[in-house]
């Protein structure tokens, strides 16, 4: 019975906020030079419409007491109240309609309502009135203007309130120190980055690949095998990253050790023994792990046969730099040579190989042939386990094929690559026709994802680009007859 049950159930919409940060903070250097370049833009617009300024400042206070009365904490109270009144009166139209009459220079209503600004001191009977203008005469004329007047305005309202003169205006030596070009610059670099995480997050949401083991199990209800972590090619391997070179380092050789256990464990439970691996979509690294999981289950002591059935872009010879020659499985299919001329030991490995050099214009008529499915019933009691590496199978039909006669099949899931839908068609294709889906393995797992404490302890670099095949296999570009490759 297969493990793999499709859901139809229609959830609400999720946002998964730590994947989304691990996201931003894979691209936290384009985030820093969008900073800067919009930082400067700002500094720079800042720097051209600002212009210099000049002010002149009077200060008042205010006393409600005759000169005989004594200072008392209620008086005061009343004096910080009555400030706000001043205020007003300081601010009103009344006043600076007198300004403008007293202003030599005949200015306008509107400049001098716009160059006056009147604050109260907190906590105080103080009020200060601030003069700007880009005049530094202008400045010092309008708050002159203030001072012969205010007291005519005031008088007429409170009487008995006096309104003191604390500082008198003088006239402004050099222009006020302007800012704007920084507060604009420090603008410029938030709306900069503001919008570059909103652009981030919409092609998060659209995107709905996978971007964590965790969230592929749960989307999927499928276990994962194992997680294989993305690594930089700094050991200078000469052939892809393989557990039979020690190289590849400790961690990335125990990883496949653990994922072989798991399928050493389902095979004596279930008695499963043809294996095939694919993947949703092209450069996921499914023929890699393919050639690490039957070097893995060989180095282990079992009789292993990898075949490589991707007949349209055959690799499996080039990853463990085989000598190419005419005998693969599609020469076998067609009968031009037999499964024994065919099947190669590799001594170096002690691991079987049926494995094509050049791919062949007709893939899937062959694999849909009879004899194709005679051939691993013939080969199936001569060895413990017989692992198939296919083409994608949201691409082509080849993997859906070979899913008919194997027993079970497992999925290559590449962080944050392949759309979920397409990844639950290819799941549900192979499901359909017969092989049990014992289990994914995400590959290429991320430091940014590992450090972010989800899934368990850090196995160190590896399971990336697969040495000099590129990304997962230089060779598994897959052009030929597979239509277009999703970008990433």
């Amino acid at each position: 019975m297969n493990n793999y049950e499709s859901s139809n159930k229609q959830k609400g919409f999720e946002l998964n906020i730590i994947g989304y940060l691990l996201e931003l903070s894979k691209k936290m250097w384009l985030i820093v030079i969008i900073a800067i370049v919009f930082g400067l833009l700002g500094g720079v617009v800042g720097k051209v419409t600002s212009k210099e300024v000049y002010k002149s400042e009077v200060s008042f206070i205010v006393n409600t007491l005759s000169e005989n009365e004594a200072v008392e904490n209620s008086a005061v109270t009343a004096q910080i109240n009555i400030s706000n009144t001043f205020k007003y009166i300081l601010s009103g139209r009344v006043l600076k309609e007198a300004v403008r009459e007293k202003c030599p220079g005949n200015l306008s209503y509107n400049i001098i309502n716009e160059s006056i600004k009147v604050d109260t001191v907190d906590a105080t009977n103080a009020i200060e009135l601030t003069v700007t203008t880009e005049d530094a005469q202008t400045s010092y004329n309008i708050a002159k203007a203030v001072v012969d007047v205010y007291a005519d305005v005031v008088e007429e309202i409170y009487p008995n309130a006096k309104l003191n003169v604390c500082e008198t205006p003088v006239l402004a030596q050099n222009p006020e120190e302007n800012r704007s070009d920084v507060i604009l610059a420090v603008i410029g670099a938030a709306i900069g980055v503001l919008a570059y995480c909103v652009f981030v997050l919409v092609m998060f949401i659209i995107k709905d690949t996978i971007k964590n083991s965790k969230e592929l199990s749960e989307k999927l209800n499928i276990p994962v095998l194992g997680a294989v972590q993305l690594v930089s090619n700094k050991n200078k391997t000469s052939k892809g990253l393989l557990v039979a070179d020690r190289r590849t380092g400790f961690s990335f050789i125990e990883t496949y050790k653990a994922i072989r256990t798991k399928i050493e464990n389902n095979s004596a439970k279930t008695g499963n023994k043809v294996f095939l691996v694919t993947s949703a979509c092209e450069n996921e690294g499914k023929t890699t792990v393919s050639a690490n999981i039957a070097l893995s289950l060989a180095e282990n002591g079992r009789s292993v046969l990898l075949i490589d059935a991707d007949l349209r872009k055959p690799s499996i010879t080039k990853i463990l730099s085989l000598p190419e020659t005419g005998e693969g499985f599609a020469s076998v299919i067609k009968q031009e040579t037999t499964i024994t001329e065919a099947i190669k030991l590799i001594k170096t490995f002690n691991l079987y190989v049926l494995a094509d050099s050049k791919p062949v214009s007709n893939p899937s008529e062959l694999l849909s042939r009879k004899i194709t499915e005679e051939i691993i019933n013939g080969i199936r009691d001569e060895f413990d386990f017989i692992i198939i590496d296919t083409a994608p199978a949201s691409v082509v039909t080849d993997a859906s094929i070979i899913a008919g006669f194997a027993d079970a099949a497992i999925i290559v899931v590449r962080e944050d690559f392949s759309p979920y839908s397409r990844i639950r068609m290819s799941v549900e294709d192979i499901d359909s026709n017969g092989a049990e889906i014992v289990g994914c393995i995400f590959n290429a797992e991320t430091d940014a994802t590992i450090k972010a404490g989800r899934y368990g302890g850090k196995y160190g670099k590896y399971g990336g680009r697969y040495g000099r095949y590129g990304k997962y296999g230089t060779y598994g570009n897959y052009g030929y007859g597979y239509g277009t490759t999703p970008k990433k």
